[in-house]
């Protein structure tokens, strides 16, 4: 059964850390055991660094405390994972080898994500879609797919939605947005150009701005308001970003639930009706 990797989180994040992070990481990496059994100030001392630094490297792995850092890496130790399954995809693999890396993958992807997203992030993301009066959606490549998913589905409760792949819609529409709006935007590096363009042009409108992105500093970090974090996985082979679409359908599905959530028992019905409707496409 796949978990929660937080050695793993370490390793995907190594040279982002800061020296005295590094130290940290370096020696939680080599004494994992021992560290389980570790106060911050004993582990400070062993690895000739600061509580301080330890508790920052805790954070920049989604972590919120050095206790629970612990309760990760011992639940991790104590979990035998067959290295077949919890390796990089190969071409050569075979087709069950596949298979078991593919559903391997993902379920860590889902798992790491679940404990690196932000609760107070997430209300206050749901919070302020859910007084938003219009919602405008932005996604380039595998994300445009997600962005479509998500525009579907508030299209199903009457929540105004708009988004478009075309680079040019997409600032037409963020230009037209008023601080009444809100833009939620879907990145994997938070680095691409265009997504960039519609958070500055977004902030330069004062509308409110929502990020979903993978855990690792980017620009795109800095420029939104409210950031929902998921896990950064395949490292060693992409192929079209395929854990980071399923964490981020599933975060988009969690955001839905929410929001209909804040709306009430009514809603239930335009849900109903929609589905009604069509349905009578496929009589």
């Amino acid at each position: 059964m796949s978990t929660f990797s937080v050695l793993k989180q370490i390793e995907r994040q190594l040279t982002r850390f800061t020296e005295a992070e590094k130290v940290v990481a370096t020696f939680v990496v080599e004494h994992a055991e021992r560290v389980t059994h570790m106060t911050t100030k004993e582990l400070a001392h062993a690895c000739g660094g600061s509580e301080a630094s330890i508790i920052r490297f805790c954070k920049r792995l989604g972590i919120q405390s050095f206790k629970r850092l612990k309760i990760e890496l011992a639940k991790e130790l104590s979990v035998q994972t067959a290295d077949i399954i919890d390796s990089p995809l190969q071409f050569q693999d075979d087709p069950s080898t596949v298979i078991q890396k593919v559903m391997f993958n993902t379920v860590q992807a889902l798992q790491n994500t679940e404990k690196i997203l932000s609760v107070p992030a997430f209300t206050e993301a749901v919070e302020a879609l859910s007084k938003a009066e219009r919602i405008y959606i932005y996604g380039v490549g595998g994300s445009a797919v997600v962005a479509l998913d998500f525009k579907q589905k508030l299209l199903r409760i009457n929540v105004p939605a708009f988004q478009s792949e075309d680079n040019h819609m997409q600032m037409m529409m963020v230009a037209n947005a008023t601080k009444k709006d809100a833009v939620f935007v879907i990145s994997t590096s938070g680095k691409t150009k265009e997504i960039l363009d519609v958070l500055t042009v977004a902030r330069e409108r004062d509308v409110r701005t929502i990020l979903l992105t993978q855990l690792a500093p980017s620009p795109a970090r800095r420029l939104a308001d409210i950031v929902l974090t998921m896990s950064e996985e395949e490292q060693n082979l992409r192929i079209g970003t395929m854990t980071a679409r399923i964490a981020q359908l599933a975060i988009i599905d969690a955001v839905f639930i929410a929001i209909c959530s804040e709306r009430g028992q009514g809603l239930y019905e335009r849900i109903i009706d929609t589905h009604q409707v069509v349905q009578r496409m496929k009589s």
